[in-house]
């Protein structure tokens, strides 16, 4: 049976420091708690590429492993098990270290893979990850704070003692908690511990925390996706620390951008699962890549929802807003006519600027309907972004042209909207309620609109306006936003 093991850690020192040690491949009988003795065969030293090393275990089985590559520049070497008491059978490794961007630390990823009979699959996958591993993790944390990282003359059991020991490696992180259903002032900054990632997970340091609309749903309880007390926020961006067993094609220091059903965004670490990840090009910021969910889902509209045709009118209410102000860009970059509605006049410049030909000021007395038939010269218009529940979606029908679509978004008041069929039948409308991660569970599709809207940023097609406040402000982030004093996307910064 063919094993991938994947371990990983922060070491607290310098990758000058850490690769000091670990590039001698001779040096684990100084470290590692499972090794009593080491010494390459013919004397050679520990960084000549296809050196022999003769491992004598605490438990006194002997190991001998090849060195089969070794770079200084990449802080990384390869090797080999020739022979082990052990059925570890064509077993290769690497050892890998990365610098932690923020913080004089190093980050050591280590990882093998080899074959063992089925029924020692799971016995010799844990041994590697936990037994020799993990504590080799502790045991050089021990070795370069001044300790003996173990005992000259240590017992059979010494290895698996640490390894217990750090099975689960936490690591501190501040999270935004919700306390109780309420107001923006039941979220409060507290101290929580990230544990490592499990199967098919990798975790995250993050850079930037997207703040949508359904988080505020979640922590007035309107929607029932967060289980209180919890932490809210459904996407984030950020650098892989470690992965988890069974994820292939993400690796530590990678930056990715995520959204996920599952909340607990508002941190400056957590775990998400491997699958919520989209890698991140370079030319993309964090902070951009922070407005993932409302590019895809201006892109679902357009695309695929509606499938937008040039020359078409669109309404789009709230076009100031996050998701607004984003497939108004995107809307004219497809020769699409765009309206919208705000509800200043700063909001209506703002707009303006993003694409918007035709920004409406709505307050209680505004004839909507009216102007919306000016403008189209009474033809109405073709795609609706309905974003505001019960309220104003009558106009929303009587203002489609013949054969219009009106894609209804959000639900801010959690009221159901009473619809007859046979309003829509007069004049051949349509009406369609996308929830976007429905759409979004099909992997690969969301790939191609991420790298679509990546593209349309890289080429400033779209430029995201965004909003930044720390994440200790998350409270007053939500008070702008209830009370909509904001503009575009919002996004909270950790460390702050």
């Amino acid at each position: 049976m063919k094993i991938t093991v994947i371990r990983s850690a922060v070491i607290e020192a310098p990758i000058d420091r850490v690769w000091a040690v670990l590039r001698d491949f001779n040096s684990h009988n100084r470290w590692h708690p499972a090794v009593a003795r080491s010494r390459m065969e013919n004397d050679l030293d520990g960084d000549v590429v296809g050196g022999v090393r003769r491992l004598r275990l605490a438990d006194g089985g002997e190991l001998r492993e090849q060195l089969l590559r070794h770079s200084d520049r990449e802080h990384t070497y390869t090797y080999c098990i020739l022979d082990s008491p052990l059925p570890l059978f064509d077993y290769v490794a690497t050892v890998r270290l990365k610098p932690v961007t923020d913080g004089n630390q190093t980050f050591w990823d280590w990882r093998s893979q080899f074959s063992a009979p089925d029924d020692r699959a799971d016995e010799m996958e844990n041994l590697v990850g936990r037994q020799v591993y993990e504590a080799g993790f502790t045991g050089l944390r021990m070795f370069l704070a001044g300790q003996t990282a173990h005992p000259r003359t240590p017992g059979p059991d010494a290895a698996t003692a640490v390894a217990v020991a750090v099975g689960g490696e936490h690591l501190p992180s501040k999270a935004v908690v919700v306390a109780a259903a309420g107001g923006p002032e039941v979220m409060s900054l507290c101290d929580v511990t990230v544990s490592a990632p499990g199967p098919r997970q990798v975790r995250i340091r993050q850079t930037a925390i997207a703040v949508n609309y359904l988080d505020l749903k979640h922590r007035r309880g309107i929607d029932p996706g967060l289980d209180l007390p919890g932490t809210p926020g459904m996407e984030g961006v950020g650098e892989i620390i470690d992965v988890g067993q069974q994820v292939n094609g993400l690796f530590s220091g990678d930056r990715v951008a995520y959204m996920s059903r599952t909340p607990g965004a508002y941190a400056d670490i957590r775990c998400i699962d491997a699958d919520a990840c989209i890698p991140l090009p370079d030319g993309v910021s964090d902070i951009d890549a922070s407005t993932l969910l409302k590019g895809v889902t201006a892109a679902l509209l357009l695309s695929r929802v509606f499938r937008a045709a040039p020359g078409a009118t669109i309404l789009i209410q709230t076009v100031s807003g996050g998701v607004g102000h984003l497939l108004s860009q995107w809307a004219k970059s497809m020769d699409l006519t765009v309206i919208g509605t705000v509800s200043t006049t700063e909001k209506a410049k703002f707009s303006r600027d993003c694409g918007c030909d035709y920004p409406i000021v709505v307050a209680d007395d505004t004839p909507l309907a009216a102007e919306v038939m000016r403008i189209t010269n009474g033809r109405g218009v073709d795609y609706w972004i309905h974003s505001s529940g019960v309220h104003g979606f009558d106009t929303a029908v009587a203002c489609l042209a013949l054969c219009g679509h009106c894609a209804v978004i959000g639900d801010r008041d959690g009221q159901s909207i009473r619809l007859d069929v046979n309003v829509l039948k007069r004049r051949s409308l349509t009406l369609s309620v996308p929830v976007c991660f429905d759409y979004f569970d099909d992997r690969p599709y969301l790939q191609r609109l991420a790298h679509r809207l990546f593209a349309k940023i890289q080429s400033r097609m779209i430029v995201p306006a965004i909003e930044v406040f720390p994440l200790s402000q998350a409270t007053e982030a939500h008070i702008r936003i209830e009370s909509r004093q904001t503009m575009g996307a919002v996004v909270l910064t950790p460390g702050g």
